[in-house]
């Protein structure tokens, strides 16, 4: 459901978006940001926009949020304990430098999305992440890797996370925005 903001009072006391929510109505104009002045002494007024994103219904900066604050965790996991990450998946020893790279993505992209959940374009770079992340766990799910359950629990969760992430890239590449 879209809401709308009027300058207008309602007859009932409530401005638009209270009233459309109240009376479960569907808001389909599409109106102006919403703004701040901000008086200076002996010149014009300072006009402050803001950029209010469309989507509907709005769970994708949600989702896009909690996948940047999950990223952080892994990027801090892959940085500053990488023997443990290591252990824990059954990796050489010796792949310090490809535990950093993707430690060092994830913290790239989940800092990005937790300053703009909206940004679409980080979550498309995640999605691409998430690609090499899946070939790297599906090839430690083998035989001889003493730890191919927690590759293939890691698997799990990494196709979990890369179907969230092509949910809220998806919804949050086709959404408007009403800012100039």
């Amino acid at each position: 459901m879209s809401l709308a903001h009027h300058d207008t009072a309602r007859p009932n006391g409530h401005d638009g978006m209270l009233s459309g929510l109240m009376n479960n109505e569907r808001v389909d104009r599409f109106v102006r940001s919403p703004s701040i002045s901000i008086p200076r002494p002996g010149k014009r007024r300072l006009r402050l926009h803001t950029d209010r994103v469309r989507a509907r219904p709005a769970v994708a900066p949600n989702v896009s949020m909690v996948l940047g604050q999950n990223a952080i965790g892994l990027g801090l996991w892959g940085l500053l304990a990488p023997r443990s990450l290591a252990n824990f998946l059954g990796l050489n020893a010796s792949d310090t430098t490809i535990r950093t790279v993707f430690g060092a993505r994830e913290m790239v992209t989940g800092v990005t999305l937790a300053s703009d959940p909206t940004n679409a374009g980080m979550l498309w770079a995640r999605v691409a992440g998430d690609a090499l992340d899946i070939a790297v766990l599906r090839s430690l799910d083998r035989p001889d890797n003493p730890k191919a359950s927690n590759a293939r629990l890691a698997l799990g969760v990494v196709v979990v996370v890369t179907a969230l992430d092509l949910f809220a890239a998806y919804r949050l590449s086709t959404v408007r925005r009403n800012c100039r």
